[in-house]
């Protein structure tokens, strides 16, 4: 997506004598319905590195090998190293509340999302293989986290608690076992075939591949006689099916390196390939088969060339529909604050839904009172790039720390430098966010217990159970104390932990704080005041943030008018319609007593001028009042209405790519307002021409 800091551009606009009626009858109703959510808008996902949670049988700490932990993998004393968790520990006896999946489920999770768990190759420089992203067999489980039937009793376990189970899968790369010849450093050189011709790989993606020689890839590849046939499926030892280019350089890295590039030196899988795809859905897919799992999360999304999701997930989505898994969901990770360099992901390259790295960053900067709420309400206005014509709301899986850039309270401790009951405050307020906002919330495990560590990567994978790791034993814990040598399951009442068992409930009882609309009715530096309607119910809820150090009283407008308001959450002080006083560093959840009046839908204004962000044309429209939802729908020459999108969240914006029109292609545009009772009203139908910008 091409970027601009011009000002918004003018639209041009082709004069017709005859414009054409507008959208009516059963095509205006269906062009009319408000944002659908998935299925993943409604869980509370548990991230979980199962290597560190519990160890339920000493039998697999080795994974079946010998020797020293170069061999093994397994030093539960170093931080780099097997600790001796698995799926029996993690499943636990699946009723007790303190160890296993039902203190997860008591947690008020509703699903889980564990690190992949197919067989690795245990050692790798200096380090092993506990995170699950070296893999080689991708056909089993690792054998230091149990065996297939203690995967498939983790499985059942968790469905029969009502918990989702999301696998962490990789389809950039396998374990590290090619050597590219000629040295590590990434080669530019051209792809060329069994002839010796010259070819991109992006022009065969969906049909008939190039036939490959190992000895004519950029980095000829080199693979040790004991390693040529450990990974599985068996394709994945065929050297043809990688890039072969060397290592990413991460300073200065071109867009092709890095999606052919080897991921610090891991084999970097040609996914170009369409055999590639089919046996990566193949792969995958048979997990979904065996186990009935619920959802992928996909690692390291950004590495894969532009053409695989949309090939790959319907595939995935095909098989899990077939195995009797109809709401499959699928998340990538894109590791960039920017939301505009996660729109093409989305819009282009085919992923359902992604980890939502700008607004970790804009929550844990408000939470710590280092930034203002605006960037905070510039993700939220955001979504409307992801808006598409299925009309599914953005609902990306939302978070505050994770395994690689650290936990939650660190992040938080180092951007404000608090400490003890302020930290705390401060803790307990991202994660308000992270609840009454919109999106699937991602705690990390061990932040429910205060866990902080000092950074991110492997000083951020602590041991739930007690750890042999001299450091973490003496490691600060945000509302807490060190653990010392003791169980972080001994954590029962935890501060942190009872604030999600709190939030967790709120969102089961009042289903608006997962899939209502958002409206932001206040923004200063340190109060952020929003608005979620239950459109079915027509009930309004108001949240209330302020990170400042000070209490703060504000006035919020709102779609109910003159009411009382029930407070769920905090201990507001409330006046008149809605005049509340908000303690320093905490938030408020406030329900409103009555229904939301009945009220006809306003006429909307459309506009459209070029988006001054992007290469897109942006569709806005003016429709102010009661709650609403507006959807923008354009009229081809020869073809019936078609809708662009649709927004319940005002601003109400949709954006036109002028990449899936003939240029210069004149066209009709119209934007159609809802009530909450199905009431409709449009705009004036707008001449066009899509022009390239």
């Amino acid at each position: 997506m091409r970027l601009f800091a011009s000002a918004t551009l003018a639209i041009s606009a082709l004069v017709m004598p005859h414009a054409p009626p507008p959208p009516g009858g059963d095509a205006l109703a269906a062009l009319a319905q408000p944002p659908a959510r998935t299925a993943l808008a409604t869980q509370r996902i548990y991230f979980v590195m199962t290597d560190r949670y519990r160890n339920g049988d000493a039998g697999n700490d080795r994974g079946g090998l010998t020797g020293a932990r170069g061999v093994t993998g397994y030093d539960p004393t170093d931080v780099g190293w097997f600790h001796g968790g698995d799926f029996k520990g993690l499943t636990g006896d699946c009723t007790g509340k303190t160890t296993g999946l039902a203190r997860i489920k008591d947690l008020g999770f509703t699903a889980i999302w564990v690190t992949p768990p197919f067989a690795q190759k245990a050692v790798q420089g200096d380090s092993a293989a506990y995170h699950g992203y070296w893999g080689l067999d991708f056909t089993t489980v690792d054998p230091h986290l149990g065996t297939d039937a203690d995967f498939a009793a983790f499985v059942d376990c968790a469905h029969s608690l009502g918990l989702k189970v999301i696998l962490d899968v990789v389809v950039n790369h396998t374990a590290d076992v090619i050597i590219p010849g000629g040295g590590s450093s990434y080669s530019d050189a051209p792809y060329r075939d069994c002839r010796g011709r010259v070819f991109k790989p992006a022009q065969y993606v969906a049909q008939p591949f190039p036939c490959l020689r190992a000895s004519s890839m950029p980095r000829p590849p080199v693979v040790f006689e004991p390693e040529r046939a450990l990974k599985k499926p068996a394709w994945l030892n065929d050297v043809t099916k990688y890039h072969n280019r060397g290592d990413v350089d991460f300073s200065s890295c071109s867009p092709q390196c890095l999606e052919q590039g080897d991921f610090f030196g891991l084999d970097d899988v040609f996914t170009e390939q369409p055999a590639v795809v089919g046996g990566w859905a193949e792969a995958y897919g048979a997990w979904i088969r065996r186990y009935k799992v619920d959802g992928f999360r996909i690692d390291t999304a950004k590495h894969v060339n532009a053409a695989f999701f949309r090939l790959w997930v319907p595939k995935i989505l095909a098989i899990a529909r077939a195995a009797g898994v109809p709401d499959f969901q699928v998340f990538g990770e894109v590791f960039d604050t920017n939301a505009l360099n996660l729109v093409p992901f989305v819009r282009d390259r085919g992923l359902p839904n992604l980890l939502d790295f700008p607004l970790q960053d804009a929550a844990a900067s408000f939470a710590a009172g280092e930034s203002p709420v605006r960037a905070l309400v510039t993700r939220l206005d955001d979504d409307d790039y992801f808006r598409l014509p299925d009309g599914i709301a953005p609902t990306p899986a939302t978070f505050l720390g994770n395994h690689d850039m650290g936990r939650a309270a660190a992040l938080i401790r180092d951007r404000s430098g608090a400490s003890g009951a302020v930290l705390l405050q401060r803790d307990l307020l991202a994660h308000d966010l992270l609840y009454l906002l919109r999106g699937a919330p991602v705690v990390y495990y061990g932040d429910e217990v205060g866990m902080m560590g000092t950074g991110g990567d492997k000083a951020a994978r602590q041991d739930l159970f007690p750890t042999q790791v001299a450091e973490w034993r003496g490691e600060s814990r945000v509302g807490s104390g060190p653990i010392g040598t003791g169980s972080s399951f001994d954590a029962l009442d935890h501060p942190v932990a009872a604030h999600l068992r709190e939030l967790g409930a709120l969102r089961d009882e009042y289903p608006a704080l997962s899939t209502g609309s958002t409206i932001v009715r206040l923004s200063t530096r340190s109060v952020l005041a929003v608005s979620r309607i239950d459109a079915a119910a027509r009930r309004e809820y108001v949240a209330v943030f302020n990170s400042g150090t000070s209490p703060v009283t504000v006035t919020v407008a709102t779609a109910t008018g003159p009411t009382t308001w029930t407070a769920l959450l905090g201990s507001p002080i409330v006046e008149g319609s809605l005049t509340l006083t908000v303690p320093a560093l905490s938030s408020v959840l406030l329900r409103a007593d009555s229904q939301i009046p009945l009220r006809p839908p306003p006429k909307p204004a459309l506009k459209v001028a070029g988006d001054d962000l992007s290469d897109l044309w942006r569709l806005s429209a003016q429709a102010a009042g009661t709650p609403v939802s507006v959807a923008f729908a354009v009229l081809r020459k020869g073809k019936r209405w078609q809708r662009l999108g649709v927004d319940d969240s005002p601003p109400y914006r949709v954006f036109l790519d002028p990449r899936r029109f003939a240029k210069n292609e004149p066209v009709h545009l119209v934007a159609i307002a809802r009530s909450l009772d199905g009431r409709v009203e449009l705009s004036k139908v707008m001449p066009f021409t899509v022009r390239r910008r």
